[in-house]
């Protein structure tokens, strides 16, 4: 479904993308991963994914410049997948400004800046699809998961008025909300979580997500099946959010 398009994935836990990529693969669509040297995983080099280490994927000042630096070993994007994210639980008393600052830079404003960089250097085609990964969190009040949830509700926005301003140059642009994926559960605050009754996910009645289905989901958004969806918030969480 993405034969010989060019595909940027942009951060990402190491874990759910290498799980991810024996599906993204049989797309057929070539892929390029930028993410920081902790997370980068040595699978993409046997898959041949063209990897890209970051000394700081989370500095927001200096996508500009390492964008700059590599842009003649790039080719243009025809999709792009923006899957950094970073939240941690902490309850009211202990949740201070500088993390509400943190959860917003990471969540809503990388992504924005990475399509501004992107779009001003010409590294994005006409007609190019642009999915980001947001969470159900944003749409639900949940103890503990305040920098993380509200960071993602500007993600959600972020995706909406990005849809309608690049709609123009035939750019979609759309958002994928995950729950609680299979690969989440080795993780410590997912742990964190079941102790202190947060968000649990045994309240998705049609079990936790699987890499498989996020990439299925992620190669149809990117794809020209769809080609006049832009601007859509897609719940991906086995019936979560519902109740």
């Amino acid at each position: 479904m993405l034969e010989n398009k060019n595909i940027l994935i942009f951060g990402g836990d190491a874990v759910l993308i290498d799980a991810m990529l024996p599906v993204l693969l049989k797309s057929k669509g070539h892929f390029t991963w930028m993410n920081t040297d902790k997370t980068m995983n040595q699978r993409s080099k046997v898959d041949n994914i063209n990897t890209i280490s970051l000394n700081s994927i989370f500095s927001v000042n200096s996508y500009e410049h390492f964008i700059q630096e590599i842009k003649g070993e790039l080719q243009s994007f025809d999709g792009v997948i923006f899957a950094l994210s970073n939240g941690a639980l902490r309850p009211l008393k202990m949740t201070k400004p500088e993390h509400l600052s943190v959860g917003f830079e990471v969540n809503c404003l990388a992504f924005v800046e990475l399509v501004r960089v992107l779009y001003k250097n010409k590294l994005l085609i006409e007609g190019a699809s642009l999915l980001a990964y947001s969470s159900v969190s944003s749409l639900m009040g949940l103890k503990t998961k305040m920098a993380y949830a509200v960071s993602k509700a500007a993600l959600n926005s972020a995706i909406l008025n990005l849809a309608s301003e690049l709609s123009l140059k035939k750019i979609r642009v759309n958002g994928i909300l995950k729950g609680a994926m299979t690969t989440d559960i080795s993780h410590d605050h997912v742990k964190n979580m079941f102790q202190i009754g947060s968000d649990t996910a045994g309240n998705q009645d049609l079990g936790m997500t699987t890499p498989d289905e996020l990439a299925n989901l992620t190669i149809f958004l990117l794809s020209e099946q769809v080609k006049t969806m832009t601007g859509t918030l897609i719940k991906l969480d086995g019936g979560y959010s519902l109740g």
